[in-house]
């Protein structure tokens, strides 16, 4: 829907660009039709009004600013007007110069003599829906992109409040750990260590995974975090497991729950940056990483 909407606003604003860069000139069908003979008079009354034809030009003698065309070229002084030279009744030389001399204010009388002739043809005046349907589309498609702009910046925000806490829940995890660990190395006979804030924190951990992987169901990297919580070294029941243990033993186990332990911090992080930014136009289904 996002992309689709993106895709609306630089169609009509290319065609609105389009539009611009060709109203400066006319086609050759355009051309023609306004040098029509019979449209001669019409295309100079047009210039007249638009200011870009002196009051005294005619359709056999145009006048404009900076060079005056004549209809054809006059006879050797003395002579008639056929004597000499080439008379040309038409008049096609005076508006051919004018083009070629000003050929923006030929286009602008064109665009403006045609512009009237459709006005005519159709009855009057032009709709007052002509402009509008352009307006509504450009103000409807910014309103909706930027709503879902502000939709998508307050989703990101909560995304990042999201990955902190998943950091944190991490992180207090691992302190949680090796706090039972020093316990576990240093403790007496007879009196065993709690490790009831390992298993609080390892269940708050395993709750924020497991969210992550429901929400991202084609990633498989937070289920798979949350399953190393089940597994040795670090699953439940770190205490009797090292009671169990030999005492030559116990050092091994520490070793293999500390190295586990950075480990499974290491990766929480990386889910944690993947969710707080997943890109502009990924959706909450993303695979994320592979």
């Amino acid at each position: 829907m996002a992309l689709a909407v993106v895709l609306v606003v630089v169609a009509v604003v290319g065609a609105e660009a389009y539009r611009r860069h060709r109203a400066g000139t006319v086609d050759e069908a355009a051309t023609v039709w306004c040098l029509a003979a019979d449209r001669r008079p019409a295309l100079v009354q047009a210039a007249r009004a638009l200011g870009v034809l002196r009051p005294e030009s005619t359709a056999e003698r145009l006048s404009w600013p900076g060079g005056t065309g004549d209809t054809g070229r006059s006879g050797d002084q003395g002579g008639n007007g056929n004597e000499g030279g080439t008379g040309n009744p038409g008049g096609t030389g005076d508006a051919e110069r004018w083009r070629g001399a000003r050929p923006a204010d030929f286009a602008r009388t064109c665009r403006a003599l045609i512009g009237a002739e459709q006005r005519v043809s159709s009855g009057g005046g032009s709709s007052p829906w002509s402009g509008f349907t352009p307006s509504l589309v450009l103000a409807v498609v910014s309103a909706v992109l930027a709503a879902w702009l502000s939709r998508r910046l307050a989703t990101a925000g909560t995304r990042r409040v999201e990955a902190e806490e998943l950091r944190s829940a991490a992180r207090s995890y691992r302190l949680a750990v090796e706090r039972l660990l020093r316990d576990l190395e240093q403790q007496r006979p007879g009196i065993a260590p709690d490790d009831g804030e390992v298993q609080d924190r390892r269940l708050e951990l395993a709750t924020r995974l497991n969210a992550v992987a429901a929400a991202y169901r084609r990633w498989s990297l937070p289920r798979s975090l949350s399953e190393t919580l089940d597994r040795e070294p670090l699953g439940a029941g770190m205490t009797a497991r090292w009671n169990d243990r030999l005492p030559q033993q116990r050092p091994t186990l520490a070793a293999e729950t500390r190295v586990a332990l950075g480990r499974l911090e290491a990766e929480v992080a990386q889910v944690a940056g993947t969710v707080a930014e997943p890109g502009l136009f990924r959706t909450r289904t993303s695979a994320g990483p592979r």
